[in-house]
């Protein structure tokens, strides 16, 4: 079951962030979805929230991309490693649209149940975020 589980979650990245088909969740992610952990963007919960939320992050963030550096699958548990790259187009975070590529590693783990997406625990580099966005300067700087 571990493979097909990790199958899933590569479309959510590859097919849902990537390229922005959010309609796919409806098939890959029940609909009571749970979210956990993630500071700095929130914990959102539910597939249409969190379609709300991605279309709303590719409107800001340009050419917005996940590259998948590991994947692990364990029984229902599909952990992933990996780094988030776009271009800042709109405001982000309070921060006015300033065109420069932004870029920060995240970690997640989903629960696949019944071939769905049921929860994830997601934690982001979030300090390397707003020290790009100039909201708080690099350490040491």
């Amino acid at each position: 079951m571990s493979e097909e589980n990790k199958i899933i979650v590569l479309r959510f990245y590859q097919e849902v962030m990537n390229q922005g088909k959010v309609e796919l969740l409806d098939e890959i992610m029940a609909a009571d979805f749970r979210d956990h952990g993630e500071t700095l963007f929130g914990s959102p919960q539910g597939r249409e929230v969190l379609k709300a939320g991605i279309l709303g992050a590719r409107s800001l963030l340009s050419d917005l991309t996940v590259q998948i550096h590991d994947i692990l699958g364990d029984g229902e548990l599909v952990g992933v490693r990996g780094i988030m790259r776009c271009t800042q187009q709109g405001p982000f975070l309070g921060v006015d649209p300033s065109g420069n590529e932004l870029s920060w590693t995240g970690l997640a783990i989903f629960r696949v149940v019944d071939g769905r997406l049921t929860e994830r625990w997601f934690n982001s580099d979030s300090l390397s975020i707003v020290q790009q966005l100039g909201i708080v300067p690099p350490l040491g700087g």
